[in-house]
């Protein structure tokens, strides 16, 4: 999307880096909802395990496209991954 939204011409790296970036979401206010309105306490824990998977896929796809990006600058840092 920020690729075709934002009017910087990101190479699709950069985008996909911010993308992930911007795709960990925060489950506080979820479970404070929960908790409210009583929920059993086995779906509040689905919901924190379903947060961290995805916290744990942002690391992964930041650390890829971060790299990719980087050795797109030919700076010296980051890696060439051939998809």
């Amino acid at each position: 999307v920020a690729k075709y939204v934002l009017p910087y011409d990101w190479p699709f790296s950069l985008c996909m880096t911010f993308g992930a970036i911007l795709s960990a979401t925060d489950p506080v206010a979820v479970s404070a909802l929960l908790s409210e309105v009583g929920s059993p306490p086995r779906l509040r824990m689905l919901i924190s395990g379903e947060s961290m998977f995805n916290d744990g896929s942002a690391i992964v796809f930041f650390t890829i496209f971060s790299s990719m990006f980087l050795h797109e600058l030919n700076i010296g840092l980051g890696e060439e991954y051939t998809v």
